[in-house]
């Protein structure tokens, strides 16, 4: 089962985004739009896991939960990794609330650790994925492209995430959630 640890993002909030790529969908060439339905906020992708994991990382899920009170999170920033000159993924950054979230990160990477998954070597750089360049292309600006308009929002739950490849694009399915606080 291939899946990730991941934050909701409440529906008002992926509308919102779902209205800032359409208004600069004019600007920018050879992207393939993310879903809204699949604008989601990684905290780890672990790749493909088996059945038997799934009770770790409930309990490292589960654990977060109680560890932590809902907090505030505020979404501004369009971004491109690699970067500007030649962009493959287009996102949405992290503005505010981010020493929350890397205290959920630090708890997730250390209960996962025990539980036997390796620690994230590159540095956790929250965002939230919207485009991607199409197969064998890059991404290319060609007009203006407006700055996102901040949003913030309360985040309140983690969730482990099953992730399902299809010719149409990924599907993903909520396998376990727990809400902050709780």
């Amino acid at each position: 089962m291939r899946s990730f640890i991941s934050i909701e993002i409440p529906g008002d909030i992926r509308d919102h985004i779902a209205n800032y790529m359409a208004e600069i969908n004019g600007a920018l060439t050879g992207v393939k739009w993310v879903k809204p339905e699949n604008i989601h906020l990684t905290i780890k992708f672990l790749g493909n896991i088996s059945e038997k994991n799934v009770p770790s990382l409930r309990d490292c899920i589960y654990g977060a939960a109680k560890e932590f009170n809902p907090f505030m999170l505020t979404m501004s920033n369009l971004g491109y990794f690699p970067n500007f000159s030649h962009p493959r993924v287009l996102w949405i950054g992290v503005d505010g609330g981010l020493d929350s979230l890397l205290d959920v990160f630090q708890y997730m990477e250390n209960c996962l650790e025990e539980a036997g998954y390796d620690r994230e070597e590159r540095t956790f750089s929250p965002h939230l994925t919207i485009g991607r360049a199409r197969r064998n292309s890059t991404i290319e600006v060609s007009g203006g492209v407006r700055e996102f308009e901040p949003v913030s929002f309360e985040i309140e739950k983690l969730a482990l995430m099953k992730s399902t490849l299809t010719p149409q694009g990924p599907v993903y399915e909520s396998i376990i959630e727990s809400t902050l606080g709780k």
